[in-house]
């Protein structure tokens, strides 16, 4: 036992310089962030990245892995951003989600580097500040293209800090969310997860740290009773700050119609009087079908949803995953330009 609290009394000894160095490193960071932004230069730059990679792997390659290195670096880079980006946001994400209308909007999937950046780009454009995204997609089928993962929340990450966005992306089970917390301003809960009541606890106890908001999509076979209490699984750990999405419902409708699913608009009512958590509308899911997607954003809207969260993609044709009810982003202007007549 002796030799045992003397490794770790030098363990303790190296965590405190570790963590030194590593605040260090992060204020450079920030300042070299920051000299970029004012001087209009690209904020990231994947090749240096690349080149501090490899030039730790070839001196120490020997003694630590390649992935290890390669793992523990981009979690420094990305927290190096992240910290930046919200120093530099004007608001929180918590305080830019009391704004009315709550526009969320991106693609499915992170399919790239290139595809998030050109998106986010037009998205800014339009000014849209929450960029969605997924990077971890639960498919029906198991052999179907499921995100890039970490990397795809990389990406995500760095097009947010470029664009000045806000990310939102869904998490499948805590050990992603813990291992990418800095990176994802806005948890998102999909449909298929809304009942893991355990899942929707773990989330609500590490949420409950800095009150992140999570955003709960309804399950396409739940009653609203079920979905206010599985909303409920997340506040009572200590978060309050829970949005409730309603992306439709599976009936009998689907026997022959060319829904994907059946919109629960008036849904949306009855959810404002029953809780005092704020309801969005995702038109894309509830129906499947791009070209209905702009008249059930604005029935949403009409029957009192507190925002919107849509697919887009500026070629819906070549998209990976659900590219026939994506809407291109100049569409998405046009309901934007509307709220604010």
């Amino acid at each position: 036992m002796d030799k045992i609290n003397e490794l770790r009394t030098k363990i303790d000894e190296l965590d405190t310089k570790l963590v030194k160095i590593f605040a260090e490193r992060l204020q450079i960071a920030k300042e070299i962030l920051s000299l970029k932004i004012s001087n209009q230069l690209n904020a990231d730059d994947f090749k240096r990245e690349r080149e501090i990679i490899e030039k730790l792997f070839n001196e120490f390659g020997d003694e630590i892995s390649k992935y290890t290195i390669e793992r523990l670096y981009k979690t420094i880079f990305s927290i190096s951003k992240e910290s930046f980006k919200k120093e530099h946001q004007n608001l929180t994400a918590i305080e830019l989600l009391k704004l009315r209308p709550i526009i969320i909007a991106g693609p499915c999937v992170v399919e790239s580097q290139e595809q998030i950046f050109r998106i986010a780009e037009e998205l800014s454009g339009i000014g849209v500040k929450l960029l969605r995204g997924g990077a971890f997609k639960p498919r029906t089928r198991p052999n179907s293209f499921q995100g890039l993962g970490d990397e795809g929340l990389d990406y995500l990450l760095d097009a947010a800090c470029k664009y000045q966005m806000y990310t939102v992306t869904e998490i499948l089970d805590i050990e992603q969310l813990e291992r990418n917390y800095e990176k994802i301003d806005i948890i998102q809960i999909g449909s298929r997860s809304m009942s893991s009541y355990g899942f929707l606890k773990q989330v609500g106890r590490l949420s409950a740290q800095d009150g992140k908001p999570v955003i709960l999509k309804r399950g396409f076979a739940a009653t609203i009773e079920e979905f206010v209490n599985a909303a409920e699984y997340i506040r009572q750990e200590g978060n309050p700050n829970v949005i409730l999405c309603l992306r439709g419902i599976r009936t009998f409708e689907q026997i022959d119609s060319k829904l994907r699913f059946t919109p629960d608009i008036g849904t949306i009512m009855d959810l404002k009087e029953r809780t005092d958590m704020p309801v969005i509308f995702d038109p894309s899911h509830s129906t499947g079908v791009s070209r209905y997607v702009i008249p059930i954003a604005r029935a949403a809207l009409a029957a009192g949803a507190d925002g919107l969260m849509v697919e887009t993609h500026y070629n819906p044709d070549e998209a990976l995953i659900d590219g026939f009810q994506a809407i291109f982003p100049r569409d998405l202007k046009v309901i934007i330009d509307e709220t604010l007549n």
